[in-house]
């Protein structure tokens, strides 16, 4: 039988040990308050902070009013506006969500008419998101339509038809949405975690000063050590490609070149993230444990779960700072839109901002700890 007193005496030594660590205590009591933080007040599966652009005639009262329901629902904000020719390219650019696009002679004959002359598009990658604005966009109209014509003669007000057209995921799949911005997260997995638990396992192990006295620069052990799991994530990312048709039918409808140069951008990011957890953690398991903790926060906020959009004003800017929401936005674009150079560009220049940074910070402070 167990005795006690034994019990006791290493209860007291583990909570003696934890306590001194400062390191372990903000692992213990940081991280569940950031992820009750994230869940209880910035992530929310609510579809909202919609970017809508409305087409229509200059003089048409109805439609006006129906732009202005919109934006005063709290659910839409106002998108680039576009021409009658061009509006697709505001959907493909990530400028707007969902385009209405009115019929040129006025809604109100159109709907007198009854027929289908109003468009709706919208973008489907996310699809869960998608089902979401075609149901609000169809109960506001109706809503306004019958206020508005509630005094016409017929004292009743004929049914909005709208033509819905989805794009990009026509079928609404979830797969379609999840598997590239998981490309993305098994790639970030790979550079950060492996890469930590690798350097901090040669410091752990006493062999990280055998490294430092070899006739080898501090760039070309950073180098080496990184290298070998980019390349690991490159070939996981790639058989996840190849899967992804097989079982999904999807296909990187950008190429694959336009995939492998934005992953190649993110993995300096990535990996400046390794080198600074490495340089704080002293064994594999504390680097295990902080790349976790940076994992956790990076996921949630890189909208592969819930939409940046839905996130409040105050804390979105840490998703801007996040390197895996740009490498994600960046291969659903490349998988389902065709890497339109624009959104390219978009995101690959504040990816490589944010991880120059990353790499200065992370190598001045491995060259600190040397």
């Amino acid at each position: 039988m167990p005795r006690f007193s034994i019990i006791k005496a290493f209860f007291k030594k583990e909570i003696a040990q934890t306590l001194r660590d400062k390191k372990m205590i903000a692992m213990i009591f940081f991280a569940p308050i950031l992820q009750m933080t994230l869940f209880g007040f910035a992530l929310t599966n609510e579809v909202k902070n919609i970017s809508i652009s409305c087409i229509y005639s200059p003089g048409d009262v109805l439609a006006r009013t129906i732009e202005k329901r919109f934006l005063e629902s709290g659910w839409f904000v106002p998108a680039e506006s576009a021409e009658r020719t061009d509006y697709s390219k505001i959907l493909s650019k990530r400028k707007a969500e969902a385009v209405l696009v009115m019929p040129s002679q006025g809604l109100l004959k159109e709907i007198e008419r009854g027929s289908s002359g109003i468009q709706l598009l919208i973008d489907a990658v996310n699809p869960q998101r998608a089902v979401q604005i075609e149901n609000y966009v169809k109960n506001i109209m109706s809503q306004t339509v019958s206020q508005e014509l509630k005094n016409t003669p017929a004292g009743l007000a004929p049914p909005v038809d709208l033509n819905v057209k989805i794009l990009y995921n026509p079928s609404l799949e979830s797969a379609f949405f999840m598997i590239p911005a998981l490309f993305g997260f098994i790639l970030c997995i790979f550079t950060v975690m492996l890469t930590g638990i690798s350097l901090s396992k040669e410091k752990e192990n006493g062999t990280f000063e055998k490294l430092i006295s070899s006739p080898v620069t501090v760039w070309e052990i950073l180098l080496g050590k990184t290298f070998t799991y980019s390349i690991l994530g490159f070939i996981v990312a790639f058989s996840m490609v190849i899967g992804a048709y097989l079982l999904f039918g999807i296909t990187v409808k950008g190429g694959i070149l336009k995939l492998f140069l934005i992953c190649s951008i993110f993995i300096v990011s990535s990996c400046s993230v390794a080198i600074f957890i490495s340089t704080l953690a002293k064994t594999q398991q504390q680097a295990m444990m902080g790349s976790l903790i940076f994992l956790f926060p990076a996921l949630l906020l890189s909208g592969l779960i819930f939409p940046v959009e839905n996130i409040p004003v105050y804390a979105r800017w840490i998703a801007y700072i996040n390197p895996l929401y740009y490498l994600l936005e960046a291969l659903r674009n490349i998988v389902l839109k065709g890497g339109d150079w624009i959104v390219l560009i978009q995101t690959a220049v504040p990816l490589a901002l944010i991880g120059t940074a990353l790499l200065i910070f992370g190598v001045k402070k491995f060259n600190s700890k040397l």
